[in-house]
């Protein structure tokens, strides 16, 4: 058996996002029993049950990272490393570690990030339709992206979408933007009084501030370890662009994506309006506006819920896994 590292960030500030997608590779890892995975996790300890089926290593967000790999390696024989950090924590001496674990024949692995190393690192996956991988022919690396990139479970069957009464709400592991103070009683005005809304809190965040009385029937679920059920017993989904949107498209969901970010994300929500898999919108109230018309509109809610599930039909993880096994030649 080949052991594997999964390093990853995790906090209030960062989100989840980059321990779900290491997950879902773990997970796909663990069940074709070729690999064994362990994680390296730099922050806020979350509890997910799905991490009880790998052995985990937890420090804090200001433990540095190199020390500590190199601590863990003294202790341990990994035959890869598998990055996917928060491109803004500063890390020093990262290139000379590479090099020195190069050096030891590891194979090195980053997602999402990390690509001004591509010519030390054997593989840079970046799960997004929308990355040039054109720019970048002179790196030595493996560089993958597409629809067939995202790092997603997918634990449920999806459905034939029709219409319905109820909403999911997703605004993010950790809430950075505040939604909850204001949007509850800005959707609780402007949506049809028969709407049953599903709101989630995301484990980092605080819980929404809803109105005293509600015109609509509210339901606020408290940081579910999954959200594949409430995705798929949805009708509508209202989301933050990040990794939970792609786990709404793959279900095909008819949805309306907005970033809270300022003008972040507005390169890929462009993109994405051209790929016809869902609404994108720049803020929270075109975002509602989006919502309702996607209520009234039958047939572009079902475009929107065809397309997606075409992009979505290739797993990532599935995919990542495979050039995980060329690389370290098991398969």
């Amino acid at each position: 058996m080949f052991n594997a590292l999964l390093v990853c960030h995790v906090s209030s500030e960062i989100g989840i996002g980059h321990l779900s997608r290491l997950l879902a590779l773990a997970d796909t890892l663990r069940k074709d029993n070729n690999v064994i995975p362990e994680f390296l996790i730099f922050g806020d300890f979350i509890k997910k049950k799905e991490l009880a089926n790998f052995n985990v290593h937890a420090f804090s967000l200001t433990d540095d990272l190199v020390s500590t790999i190199e601590n863990i390696l003294e202790m341990n024989n990994f035959g890869a490393l598998i990055f996917d950090l928060y491109p803004k924590h500063n890390i020093d001496n990262l290139d000379e570690l590479f090099i020195q674990l190069k050096r030891r024949n590891i194979c090195l692995i980053s997602i999402d990030s990390l690509i001004e190393y591509c010519n030390i690192l054997d593989l840079v996956w970046i799960p997004s339709f929308n990355f040039d991988c054109n720019k970048y022919t002179n790196c030595t690396s493996v560089l993958k992206s597409g629809w067939d990139s995202f790092l997603i479970q997918k634990r449920l069957q999806h459905n034939d979408w029709t219409p319905g009464v109820k909403v999911l709400i997703l605004t993010g592991g950790s809430d950075i933007s505040n939604l909850g103070r204001t949007l509850p009683a800005q959707l609780d005005e402007l949506l049809d009084k028969n709407i049953e809304l599903h709101w989630v809190k995301g484990p980092f965040s605080s819980a929404p501030n809803l109105p005293k009385e509600c015109r609509l029937n509210w339901v606020v679920h408290n940081a579910p370890e999954q959200l594949d059920e409430l995705i798929v017993q949805s009708d509508y989904v209202m989301t933050v662009f990040g990794v939970s949107f792609f786990e709404v498209l793959q279900y095909g969901i008819p949805a309306v994506v907005f970033s809270p970010y300022s003008n972040k994300d507005n390169n890929e929500l462009d993109a994405l309006s051209e790929e016809g898999v869902a609404m994108a919108v720049n803020n929270s109230k075109l975002a509602i506006n989006g919502l309702i018309e996607l209520m009234n509109n039958d047939e572009l809610s079902k475009e929107y819920s065809m397309n997606a599930l075409k992009k979505m039909s290739v797993n990532g993880a599935k995919n990542l896994s495979k050039e995980i096994y060329s690389l370290i030649g098991l398969k």
